[in-house]
């Protein structure tokens, strides 16, 4: 069967690395991203699917994929020595 057939979904993964800024629920020692700025688009955060950490050097990086109402996919980075947020990534269907 050809690539895209029967209904076989492509994802394709953009790279952004862009500064955004993010309205996020910092409560009970954890992070909550819930809506983040692109450009002069707001996108609201539905679902955080997973976090992790990470760190370069002494500085800890928190990353989370999440889901906006608009069913994207987007990675999100906070760096929490900075407090700075970082648009990373951008995952498209087809």
């Amino acid at each position: 069967m050809p690539a895209g057939a029967a209904g076989v979904s492509h994802m394709r993964v953009e790279r952004i690395d862009e500064s955004v800024k993010v309205r996020a629920d910092f409560q009970g020692g954890g992070i909550t991203p819930l809506i983040f700025r692109r450009g002069s688009q707001d996108y609201r955060v539905s679902t955080v699917n997973a976090r992790w950490e990470d760190r370069e050097g002494m500085q800890k990086l928190l990353y989370f994929s999440v889901t906006a109402t608009t069913g994207d996919l987007f990675q999100l980075k906070f760096h929490a020595g900075d407090m700075l947020w970082t648009l990373e990534t951008v995952t498209l269907d087809g």
